[in-house]
């Protein structure tokens, strides 16, 4: 089996419901600093050509199952997936049980995205404190950061680069949470609509987003998922020999 793809599978955490996902974050979180971030099918073909991205990934607290196409890896290799935890749908509820009264940090996408945002997060229960677009090198933002009361940072500025500011954050803090957020500022601040409900019942919402902005979306949608479900079909069958 492909060791990396094999790595990453076994480093997800599978919980049956988001509610126990989050209840397994807050316990950690009591005690210890935590990274929350994402696998789904585009994770697993960036940390297959990168390296430095797969270490990043693994080296979080919570790896969390996003989307469909990694559903059908675990079913390939007889396992339970457990819940669907994408980011859309989690980070708010994730906040909403964390974040009363506590300050958050928003690092990522476009300064005029991230403005429009605040008002949903803040109705959350968070309050924001510091924000900076997702332009910047990463250690921009552990400079900004310092003498700051931050107990939240989303990461908002997509893969790789998210997952790289998080370990340098996680290495630079002494407590707090870290998510990897990928488009969630994106679409709480109008930038990007969330697909039908019919998509999201069925896991499809790639197939509307895709719909939507089809130059962009194609070689991450169309070549990418095909990539990674190749590679799953091939890391499953030698591991079968």
């Amino acid at each position: 089996m492909n060791s990396k793809f094999k790595k990453l599978i076994d480093k997800i955490n599978v919980y049956p419901t988001s509610s126990e996902a989050i209840e397994s974050i807050i316990d950690k979180l009591s005690n210890e600093k935590v990274i929350v971030a994402f696998a789904n099918a585009h994770a697993f073909n960036l940390a297959n050509k990168y390296s430095s991205f797969f270490h990043d990934l693994v080296s979080s607290n919570f790896l969390l199952r996003d989307g469909i196409g990694v559903k059908l890896y675990f079913k390939m290799l007889n396992r339970n997936p457990g819940y669907n935890l994408n980011g859309t749908d989690f980070i708010p509820q994730l906040l909403m049980s964390i974040s009363q009264d506590k300050n958050i940090a928003i690092f990522g996408t476009e300064d005029s995205i991230i403005n429009s945002s605040i008002d949903a997060i803040e109705n959350l229960g968070a309050k924001v404190v510091l924000t900076a677009n997702g332009f910047h090198d990463v250690d921009y933002y552990l400079e900004i950061s310092k003498g700051t009361k931050i107990d939240i940072y989303l990461l908002a500025m997509g893969m790789p680069k998210q997952e790289h500011l998080a370990k340098k954050l996680y290495n630079d803090i002494d407590d707090g949470i870290i998510i990897c957020g990928g488009a969630i500022i994106d679409f709480l601040g109008g930038k990007v609509k969330r697909a039908p409900i019919f998509f999201r019942r069925f896991g499809i919402e790639w197939v509307y987003r895709l719909f939507c902005e089809p130059k962009r979306m194609f070689r991450r949608y169309i070549i990418g998922n095909f990539m990674f479900l190749w590679l799953a079909f091939l890391s499953v069958i030698k591991n079968d020999e």
